[in-house]
């Protein structure tokens, strides 16, 4: 069973831009709001960029430590969109 649950809102987005580095750590996404809740983002997995049509698309694969998250930042709309959650409490 898949344990990705489909979000697709779009949230605020606190991020940090670093002057050095290598690509994967230049722009971090921070924190965001996302239904009321702050939630810190403390771990980052993966970023890659990637095109819808003719738009730049960056994903941010990152963690609050317990729930994974995939970030998308729209470069030309300069929009932050939840795509999908992947949650690391028991359910059992």
């Amino acid at each position: 069973m898949d344990p990705t649950i489909a979000i697709n809102e779009r949230v605020d987005v606190v991020t940090v831009f670093h002057k050095q580095g290598d690509i994967s750590s230049l722009c971090l996404p921070a924190k965001m709001r996302w239904r009321g809740r702050e939630i810190a983002l403390t771990e980052m997995a993966l970023r890659f960029p990637t095109e819808a049509g003719k738009r730049m698309i960056h994903v941010f694969h990152v963690s609050d430590g317990i729930n994974g998250y995939r970030l998308e930042f729209d470069a030309e709309a300069l929009t932050w969109t939840l795509v999908s959650l992947i949650s690391g409490e028991d359910h059992a």
